[in-house]
């Protein structure tokens, strides 16, 4: 029983959500909507009705959870028109306008969410004007709908705020830990500068000990040659690890950058999350790279002064997308050095990439496909 509850939620809402059982309380006021016209209403077409209103809001509530941005305004504008129609049959009907002025959150920016909730406002006042519905159901409708409407908008854009916080605080510390990161590479490079020094001397030595006691020489030698193997290994693995940058810190790092030039800049994770990221990646190092040719690109080329990226996981792959809304790019520049250079090192480990420009494509979107490297691997 509890598996397949949790097989229709995952076909009813979307994976994420911040409150995931809040969808499914806020429902409570539904029944609101259709039992004072089963249980007064004797017509049983006004019942018919209200039955198949109430599934087609329920279809077009639950989908509201899955689409973002202004797509949410088409889903808004159904629930008023069924709110609307279900008027003429019952003064219940205030329940949906409620609902309809309750996405209205879900709108952005604020301007834009404040603009629609007014429009529902006014509807209501002027069908209830033309039709001469009974103060039963404008004002409650009014009236709920405004307040409801506006805590909504109020929460969700402290919501939105306080993403925004946490994101720039992360982002903050990931420049801290990459600023570190090469400040401790450059201390530990001057301190190799030592074994160098080190190794002048005993070549010195065992030069002058060749003519004097070969034995004596040999062994300088030989200390000579453990000390710069010893050199070769730090300056391999010590300094060049420290000066590696990975996918998270050069996302932080592209915000930055895009921001002194004034491109707003924002990336979002889709059924994944830092963690994974981090374990799960395959080349996380390398998707860093490319993440930085594009961002490279970009400045240089698209003339944007919008961004987006988004990293999703999806059927065993991980997926970078990156959209400007700038001015594209024609076939000889997608098959020039750099963007060449990104499709080479992504091919090399059995990935992907694909750039769509023009099209009904807005600017230039850059995807890069990388397969999700085996845990038994990193073992």
């Amino acid at each position: 029983m509890k598996q397949l509850l949790q097989k229709i939620d995952a076909r009813l809402l979307p994976k994420g959500l911040d409150e995931r059982y809040a969808p499914y309380i806020w429902l409570v006021y539904l029944p609101l909507f259709f039992i004072p016209v089963a249980v007064l209403n004797e017509n049983k077409m006004d019942l018919v009705w209200i039955m198949a209103a109430t599934v087609a809001f329920l279809g077009l509530y639950f989908h509201a959870f899955w689409v973002k941005g202004q797509s949410v305004i088409y889903h808004i504008v159904a629930i008023i028109l069924i709110a609307t129609l279900s008027a003429f049959i019952s003064a219940s009907a205030t329940s949906l306008f409620i609902y309809g002025s309750a996405f209205c959150s879900r709108l952005k920016p604020l301007k834009y969410a404040l603009s629609v909730l007014v429009a529902i406002l006014v509807w209501i006042v002027l069908i209830s004007w033309i039709f001469k519905f009974q103060f039963y159901f404008y004002v409650p409708a009014l009236v709920f709908s405004l307040i409801v409407g506006l805590v909504n908008i109020y929460q969700y854009a402290l919501h939105e705020n306080k993403q925004a916080l946490i994101l720039s605080r992360k982002e903050t510390q990931r420049l801290a830990q990459v600023a570190e990161r090469e400040r401790i590479a450059r201390d530990l490079h001057d301190l190799i500068g030592h074994t160098f020094s080190v190794i002048t001397l005993k070549a010195d030595l065992a030069g002058r000990l060749l003519d004097k006691d070969i034995e004596k020489a040999r062994g300088e030698i030989k200390q000579l040659e453990d000390i710069s193997r010893n050199a070769l290994s730090q300056v391999r693995e010590v300094v060049s690890g420290y000066r590696t940058s990975d996918l998270l810190s050069e996302l932080a790092n592209a915000k930055n950058v895009f921001a002194s030039l004034n491109i707003n800049f924002d990336y979002e994770f889709e059924n994944i999350d830092e963690q994974q990221i981090e374990l799960e990646v395959a080349a996380n190092k390398e998707l860093a790279i490319v993440l930085r040719e594009l961002v490279t690109n970009i400045i240089k080329h698209a003339k944007a002064d919008s961004v987006t990226a988004k990293l999703r996981k999806q059927g065993g792959k991980i997926i970078l997308s990156m959209q400007d809304n700038g001015v594209g790019i024609d076939s000889t520049q997608i098959h020039g050095n750099g963007l060449k250079g990104i499709a080479e090192r992504i091919q090399h480990l059995n990935g992907s990439v694909t750039i769509q420009s023009g099209a009904g494509v807005a600017g230039t979107l850059t995807l890069v496909s990388l397969p999700v490297v085996d845990k038994d691997e990193l073992r």
